[in-house]
């Protein structure tokens, strides 16, 4: 069994091949009242509960986590970015010129 699997939705009695869920699309996961409802969360921040273990692992198997991830938006750091250094340019730029219409500053 997956370690991840197993650290995440713990251990089953049964063998199951979950690469006959992934090969059928129209597998429906019947909700298990003896498995403890979970939280599991994928790289973009999507939220999912999975009811049963077999659902469970085979989410954990697609790369879904028990752990939120934050990623960093590197666009937005771009942007303060790339505004810092024009606002940077302009300020001293404007102190530059106001140094050349009066040298006393």
């Amino acid at each position: 069994m997956n370690l991840d699997i197993y650290n995440i939705c713990g251990e089953s009695d049964d063998k199951f091949d979950l690469s006959s869920i992934a090969n059928d699309p129209n597998f429906v996961f019947e909700n298990d009242p003896n498995f403890e409802t979970l939280l599991l969360y994928n790289s973009e921040g999507d939220v999912i509960s999975v009811n049963s273990w077999i659902e469970c692992a085979n989410y954990v198997s697609g790369g879904w986590s028990s752990n939120l991830i934050y990623f960093t938006n590197h666009d937005e750091l771009f942007f303060y970015f790339l505004s810092s250094i024009l606002l940077g340019y302009f300020l001293i730029k404007r102190y530059f010129f106001k140094k050349k219409e009066n040298p006393s500053l």
